[in-house]
C-alpha cells in the first residue's frame, strides 16, 4: 500500500478515483515469471509517473492495480490515456502483450488515515472489472465532470447502460477514444452480449469518431438516420460502429440487414425479417409479418446499401416507424429516403491526417514492418490523390506488400485499387464500387457526370452548363442534374462558396474520364472546356480592365487548376495556337495578380513563335500582358519591346484604352532608364487620353505609371502626379490599387534618395493590403528603404519577411533579393556569414538576369567595402565562391539562420 507522505495535499470533498489492473495477468505470471516481473516495473513506472504528472495520488496499489484519486476528473482521464498510450508504445511480446484496463469514477468520499472509502471507491472498482484490457472506461457523472476539459484528440463514446455487481441503479458508461488508444466498441463484462447479429470487425475503426458521436445524437433525437456519403466512402463502418456503440441501449438488440444484394423491391420486407431472426407466415404479406414482430420490440436496425432501392425502401421505413412506437432505423445509402421522419447525416472523406492513420493501420497489417513516418510524404501524396476515401486508402494500402509506397504514389491508377476477396464484389475493386453507382443513373445524369470528369478543383454551374449541356439545354436543366447527382453523392457540392461550386472526389473523377474515352466524347469534352475558361479568362480580363470587385482575385484563383488544363490542351495536345493564344492573353493579368510570374512568361513564350495570323486585339492584349509580367521580375528591356508593340497593335486597332496603358508602360520604362524625352512624350499622349476617357480608374492607372516621366520638371512634379493617383484610387475605395501607387511612389522616393520618405509610403501601402503576392515585393522595397538610410534595425524584420514571403510564394528572384539584405545586416557583427550571404545573392540575381534599382546597388556597394576592411581579399573570394556554389536550399537555410 502507498500513502502521499503529506495527507493536506490529498484530494477531498467530490474526488475523481482512477483504478486500473492488468487483465490475465496471473496467467502471465505463471507463464512467463522474471520476463513478467520485468513487464511490471515498467508498467508501474509508467502508470505511476502518468497519474503523479497531473497531481494525482496513489493511495493503494495491490500487485498489479493502481487506486489514485485526483481533483478532478478531467486530469484522471488525462492521466489515463497517457498511460495507454504509453504502454501500447511499449514492447511487451515477451510477456504476449499487456492490456491494462482503467476505470474513472468521481463522488463525495470518506477519507481516513490516507485511504479513501465509500460508494464512490465501490462503483469505481465494479465500472473497473466491467472493462476490457486497453479500455479507459468512464462513469456517466465522472464524464460529465471531464467533458469540458477533454485532453487532446479525445472523444467520448457512449456504451449504453449496464448493471454493476452490487449496485442497485444501472451505471451509463463512456469510453475514452481517440489516437493511440483502442478503439474497440466491446460489450462490457457487465453484460450479457444483447441479441445482435452483427459481424465481427477485423480491422480497427479509425479516424471518425467525431462523425460516431454526432450520428449517436441524432438517432437520440429521431427515430430514422441515414448515413449518405459516396460509394467506399466509409458509411457501412461507421454504421457498424453506432450499432456496437449501442448494443446495451436496445433492450431486444441490434439487427443488420444488408440490401446490397436484393434486386427485387418484393423482397425487401422478406429480407428485413429474415435478418431480425422473425419468421415469414405463408399466408401474410412479409411487411406485415415484420410490423407484427417488431410491434413489441426495442431495437435499433440497419438497413445497409439502400441506394438502389431507395424508392421502395423510404415507404417501407416509414410504414415501419409510423406503427412500431420502440423501433429505431439507422440506414446507408448514396441518397436519402427523403421521409419526413429521416435526419440526414452527409459523411465527408477522411481528413488529411485521419486518411494517413487508416493507410498506416492497414498498411501494417499487410505488411507489419512498414512504418509511416520515413515515408510521409509519400503517403500524404496517396492519400491526398484519393481524397480521403477509405475504401480506396485501404485498397491502396493493401498493395505494400507489393509494392514500395514510392511507386504506388507515382503510378496510382484504379486499376491498382482492389483486393479482399472477402469483400462484396463490387467492394473488391474501387472501379466496380463506382460503376455500381453509375450504373444506377439516368443517361442524363452519366453524361453529366462524365463530361463533368475534364474539370480540375471544381466548377461552378454555368461552367457545367457549357462543358457538360447537350444541345438546348439550360442551366436549370444541367442544376437538376447536379443536383439529382450530389444527392446520389456522386457530386460535392459546397454550398459555402457565395457561387456555389461542385466537384467530383477524385476517384470518380478518374472513373468518368475512363467513361467519357470510352464513349469517344473526350475530345469534344475538352473543347468545350477550353473554350468555356478562354471565355472566362477573358470574362476577367475585361473586369479587371473596368475595375475588379473585392473578390476577383479569388474567383480567378479558384479556377487556376482549370485554367491551366485547358492552356495544356490548347497548346501541347491540341495545338490550337489562336484558342491557346486567347487564353494566354487573358490569363496574363491572373498570373501577374498570383505572383506566378515565371510560368505567365514561359505560357506566353509558347505562342510567341505562332503570333502570326492572330487577331491583333488579341496579340495586342497579349504583348501588353507579357510587358506587366517582364517588367516584375526586371527584365525592363523586354517589358520596354513588348509594350511598344502593344502601342501599334493598339493604336492600329483605335483601341484608345488599350492605347493609353500600354503608352503609360513604356513611358515608365523610358523614365526608368533616364529617357526623359521619350518618357515624357509618351506620358503626356498616355494621360490625354486617359482624361478623355473620362475613366477615373484608368486615368489613376496612368498617372501612377507616368509619374516618374516629369522628372524634369523637378521633384514637385512627380509627387504631384503620385498623390492625384493615390487621390483618386482612394476616392474609389480600391485600397488595392492605393496600395501598388503607394508602393511606386515610395520607390521613387527612395531612388532619389529620400529613404525615409519612401519607407513611410511603403508601409502606407503594405497596410492597404494583405495578399502575399504584393507583400512580398512591399517588405523587400521597406527594407531596401532603411537600409539605405542606414537603419539595419528596422530593416531587418522586413527582410526576414520578405524571405518567408517569397520563399512560400516560390519567387527565386525576391528571395535573392532579401538575402541580399540579410547579407547587410549579418556582415556588421558576422563578416564571414555576410560575405557567403551576398556571394549566394549576387550569384543567383545574375542568373534571373535581375539588376539592382536604385539605392540597393549603393548598398551593396558598401557592404563590399566593409568586408574588405574586415576580411584579407584572398578569404573574401573563397567566401564569395562558397555562397555562390550554395544550393537553393542552403542559401535558404543560411539566411534564416543569420
Amino acid at each position: 500500500m502507498s500513502v502521499p507522505e503529506t495527507r493536506d495535499a490529498l484530494p477531498t470533498g467530490i474526488v475523481a478515483f482512477l483504478f486500473s489492473d492488468v487483465e490475465a495477468s496471473t496467467r502471465r505470471w505463471e507463464q512467463y515469471g522474471e520476463a513478467m516481473r520485468d513487464a511490471l516495473r515498467r508498467h508501474d513506472e509508467i502508470v505511476r509517473n502518468a497519474i503523479e504528472a497531473r497531481r494525482g495520488y496513489v493511495f493503494k496499489t495491490i500487485g498489479d492495480a493502481f487506486c489514485a484519486a485526483f481533483s478532478s476528473a478531467a486530469d484522471a482521464l488525462e492521466a489515463a490515456t497517457d498511460a495507454q498510450r504509453r504502454l501500447e508504445g511499449e514492447d511487451f511480446r515477451a510477456v504476449d502483450g499487456l492490456r491494462v484496463r482503467m476505470a474513472i469514477h468521481a463522488g463525495e468520499t470518506d477519507e481516513r488515515a490516507g485511504d479513501y472509502f465509500g460508494s464512490a471507491v465501490n462503483r469505481t472498482a465494479r465500472l473497473l472489472s466491467a472493462a476490457h484490457g486497453g479500455q479507459v472506461v468512464l462513469s456517466a457523472y465522472a464524464a460529465e465532470l471531464a467533458f469540458e476539459k477533454l485532453p487532446d484528440g479525445i472523444t467520448l463514446r457512449n456504451l449504453g447502460t449496464v448493471p454493476l455487481r452490487g449496485i442497485k441503479e444501472p451505471e451509463r458508461v463512456y469510453q475514452a477514444v481517440g489516437f493511440g488508444l483502442r478503439s474497440e466498441a466491446k460489450p462490457l463484462r457487465a453484460l450479457e452480449t444483447p441479441p445482435n447479429n452483427l459481424p465481427r470487425q477485423s480491422t480497427s475503426f479509425v479516424g471518425r469518431n467525431d462523425d460516431l458521436a454526432r450520428v449517436e445524437a441524432l438517432l437520440d433525437e429521431g427515430s430514422v438516420v441515414t448515413l449518405v456519403g459516396a460509394g467506399g466512402i466509409g458509411k457501412t463502418r461507421l454504421a457498424l460502429e453506432v450499432a456496437a456503440s449501442r448494443l446495451n441501449d436496445e433492450r431486444d438488440g441490434v439487427w443488420l440487414a444488408d440490401l446490397s444484394a436484393v434486386g427485387d423491391p418484393e423482397l425487401i420486407a422478406s429480407t428485413i425479417l429474415s435478418a431480425v431472426g422473425a419468421e415469414l407466415s405463408h399466408d401474410r404479406d412479409p411487411l406485415n409479418d415484420l410490423i407484427g414482430y417488431l410491434q413489441g420490440r426495442q431495437l435499433l436496425l440497419v438497413l445497409d446499401n439502400s441506394e438502389h432501392l431507395v424508392a421502395d425502401v423510404a415507404p417501407i421505413v416509414a410504414h415501419l416507424v409510423e406503427q412500431c412506437p420502440h423501433l429505431t432505423v439507422l440506414a446507408t445509402s448514396r441518397s436519402p429516403l427523403d421521409i419526413s421522419c429521416e435526419r440526414i447525416y452527409r459523411l465527408a472523406t477522411l481528413d488529411a491526417v485521419s486518411a494517413v492513420r487508416l493507410f498506416a493501420d492497414r498498411a501494417q497489417a499487410a505488411n507489419p514492418a512498414f512504418r509511416v513516418e520515413p515515408k510521409l510524404a509519400a503517403v500524404e501524396a496517396i492519400c491526398g490523390r484519393l481524397d480521403g476515401i477509405a475504401l480506396a486508402i485501404e485498397l491502396a494500402a493493401a498493395r505494400v506488400r507489393t509494392m514500395s509506397v514510392e511507386n504506388l504514389a507515382s503510378h496510382l491508377e484504379l486499376r491498382l485499387l482492389t483486393g479482399g476477396r472477402d469483400r462484396r464484389p463490387r467492394q473488391q475493386t474501387m472501379r466496380a464500387l463506382i460503376g455500381w453507382s453509375y450504373e444506377l443513373l439516368s443517361g442524363d445524369e452519366r453524361r453529366v457526370l462524365r463530361r463533368a470528369a475534364v474539370f480540375l478543383k471544381g466548377f461552378t454551374l454555368g461552367l457545367a452548363a457549357q462543358v457538360c449541356g447537350a444541345e438546348s439545354e439550360d442551366e436549370w436543366r444541367i442544376f437538376d442534374l447536379l443536383t439529382s447527382l450530389a444527392d446520389k453523392s456522386l457530386v460535392v457540392v459546397d454550398v459555402e462558396e457565395a457561387d456555389q461550386r461542385y466537384r467530383l472526389l477524385e476517384p470518380i473523377r478518374e472513373y468518368g474520364w475512363d467513361e467519357l474515352v470510352e464513349a469517344g466524347e473526350l475530345a469534344d469534352a475538352r473543347r468545350r472546356h477550353a473554350g468555356a475558361f478562354a471565355a472566362f479568362a477573358a470574362a476577367a480580363y475585361e473586369e479587371w480592365e473596368a475595375g475588379p470587385g473585392d473578390d476577383w482575385l479569388a474567383r480567378v484563383e479558384r479556377e487556376l487548376a482549370n485554367l491551366r488544363a485547358a492552356l495544356r490542351w490548347s497548346l501541347e495536345e491540341k495545338n490550337d495556337t489562336a484558342l491557346g493564344a486567347q487564353l494566354v492573353a487573358a490569363a496574363t493579368i491572373v498570373f501577374l495578380r498570383l505572383g506566378l510570374l515565371s510560368e505567365g512568361i514561359e505560357w506566353y513564350e509558347r505562342t510567341t513563335a505562332s503570333c502570326a495570323g492572330l487577331p491583333s486585339g488579341v496579340e495586342a492584349r497579349l504583348r501588353y500582358g507579357l510587358s506587366m509580367l517582364y517588367s516584375n521580375v526586371g527584365a525592363d528591356d523586354r517589358c520596354l519591346e513588348e509594350a511598344s508593340r502593344a502601342v501599334e497593335l493598339y493604336r492600329r486597332n483605335g483601341d484608345e484604352r488599350g492605347l493609353a496603358r500600354s503608352l503609360s508602360q513604356v513611358a515608365s520604362r523610358h523614365a526608368f532608364a533616364s529617357r526623359n524625352r521619350e518618357a515624357k512624350a509618351a506620358a503626356q499622349e498616355a494621360l490625354a487620353l486617359a482624361r478623355i476617357a473620362d475613366d477615373r480608374r484608368l486615368l489613376a492607372d496612368v498617372l501612377r505609371r507616368c509619374a516618374e516621366s516629369f522628372g524634369d520638371e523637378g521633384h514637385d512634379a512627380v509627387r504631384a502626379r503620385y498623390e492625384e493617383s493615390v487621390a483618386v484610387f482612394r476616392s474609389l475605395g480600391r485600397d488595392d490599387d492605393t496600395s501598388r501607387a503607394l508602393q511606386w511612389w515610395g520607390q521613387w522616393e527612395n531612388n532619389i534618395g529620400d529613404h525615409l520618405n519612401a519607407a513611410q509610403r511603403l508601409l502606407e501601402a503594405a497596410q492597404l493590403t494583405d495578399r502575399d503576392t504584393a507583400l512580398v515585393f512591399l517588405t523587400n522595397d521597406i527594407a531596401s528603404a532603411y537600409l539605405a538610410a542606414g537603419d539595419r534595425t528596422r530593416a531587418e524584420p522586413f527582410a526576414r519577411r520578405a524571405l518567408t514571403l517569397a520563399t512560400k510564394a516560390g519567387h527565386d528572384v525576391l528571395a535573392a533579393l532579401a538575402i541580399s539584405y540579410l547579407a547587410v545586416i549579418a556582415s556588421e557583427k558576422k563578416p564571414q556569414a555576410g560575405a557567403r550571404l551576398i556571394g549566394y545573392a549576387e550569384q543567383r540575381l545574375r542568373i534571373f538576369g535581375w539588376e539592382l534599382l536604385p539605392p540597393d546597388p549603393a548598398t551593396i556597394a558598401r557592404l563590399h567595402e566593409l568586408l574588405r576592411r574586415e576580411l584579407p581579399e584572398s578569404e573574401l573570394a573563397i567566401l564569395f565562391a562558397e555562397g555562390a556554389d550554395w544550393s537553393e536550399e542552403r542559401g535558404f537555410t543560411e539566411a534564416f539562420s543569420s
